[in-house]
């Protein structure tokens, strides 16, 4: 056999093992075989592949129905994590997702949780809660703790060592029932996630309404109102949630707030302090009181001389009138009164309306 016709054999044969080895490959991967197998090359810069993490899967059970979804559990044996919207649809929620923040809003008709990737802090109907494990987007989906469904969504859940049982409460929990309480408004607060409206009190005193996008708002006669239409000095009927935070002052979700007032000219500035001084004219009419204490806003003073008129409402921190007698040298109030003052040191300006508060029991 000469030279080229060895040369010649030599080359087929790595040829036929070069084809064998090729149809290998494209069959291991799912390609047809004889394909070609085109794979791309390998770049710094490629986006990552996002993919579930290695842990295991735990299947889910909802109300005796086996889902087609799946939880997991972290190898270091982690929160259950369940992907929200399939569990909460199965339970007759609504699931609205928030690209921007990248969080959804669970509702019903009388409840709303909104749940973040990567935050441990919720909320149910404006009452901030927390988890022990942030929720996680993967694969697209968003995963919460078992934790996230029994507190948020008050349904039951039983974690074996494979699998994950999930049924709804037959009882009606007691945050679903309601209250009602009636207050001058001392503090309106809001941020990007969050609003609440102080009532009866400030400090620890008092209630906190949280309310969300559901809450409304109107006049004793049904009137739709706007969240802009309230202020400080505002005496409000609150429908809430009966259940409420452990905290001070107690937090509560709140459905409806009702402005009893009739409307106010203008913002009012507040303080809330002790009446130091009852100031008279020559005649010994009372012609002001010196209240000195902390302002309610920006604007507020921390001592403020207030006049009187007839129009004055004097009442205690639900709203009910009080007499003008109450107004004595060391009664604690609330002061809320129009920002056209004088330049004077303390500043004077014309009472709207004065909260004559009552000690709270530690202070009694």
């Amino acid at each position: 056999m000469n030279t080229t016709l060895r040369t010649s054999l030599a080359i087929l044969a790595l040829s036929t093992v070069i084809a064998s080895t090729a149809g290998a490959a494209e069959s291991a991967i799912g390609l047809p075989a004889g394909s070609a197998l085109n794979l791309p090359a390998a770049s710094a810069e490629a986006a990552p592949i996002h993919s579930s993490p290695q842990t295991q899967a735990m299947a889910i059970e909802v109300n005796g129905t086996l889902m087609p979804v799946t939880a997991y559990k972290g190898q270091a044996n982690e929160a259950a994590m369940l992907p929200i919207r399939s569990v909460a649809e199965q339970l007759g929620y609504k699931v609205k997702w928030n690209q921007a923040d990248r969080s959804a809003r669970i509702s019903t008709d009388d409840k709303a949780a909104d749940v973040t990737t990567g935050e441990k802090q919720y909320s149910v109907n404006g009452v901030s809660e927390s988890l022990d494990v942030a929720p996680e987007l993967i694969n697209g989906q968003l995963h919460v703790p078992a934790s996230f469904v029994e507190k948020a969504l008050q349904a039951s859940v039983s974690i074996q060592a494979d699998s994950i049982s999930i049924t709804t409460q037959v009882q009606q929990p007691e945050q679903q029932q309601t209250a009602q309480s009636t207050g001058v408004v001392t503090a309106i607060h809001q941020n990007d996630k969050y609003a609440s409206v102080h009532i009866q009190g400030i400090g620890p005193d008092g209630l906190v309404l949280n309310v969300s996008e559901d809450t409304k708002y109107q006049t004793p006669d049904g009137e739709k109102l706007e969240w802009s239409d309230l202020q400080i000095g505002m005496t409000v009927q609150a429908d809430h949630s009966l259940a409420m935070t452990l905290s001070l002052p107690p937090q509560t979700a709140t459905n409806t707030i009702t402005i009893l007032d009739a409307e106010m000219s203008g913002e009012l500035l507040g303080t809330a302090g002790t009446i130091e001084e009852i100031r008279m004219d020559e005649q010994d009419n009372i012609v002001g009181y010196l209240v000195k204490g902390q302002g309610l806003t920006d604007l507020s003073q921390d001592q403020i001389v207030l006049r009187l008129s007839a129009d004055t409402a004097i009442v205690d921190k639900e709203g009910n009138p009080v007499e003008k007698s109450s107004l004595t040298q060391g009664t604690k109030v609330i002061g809320f009164y129009e920002p056209v003052m004088t330049r004077s040191l303390p500043a004077i300006s014309k009472a709207v309306k004065i909260v004559v508060q009552a000690d709270s029991p530690s202070q009694q």
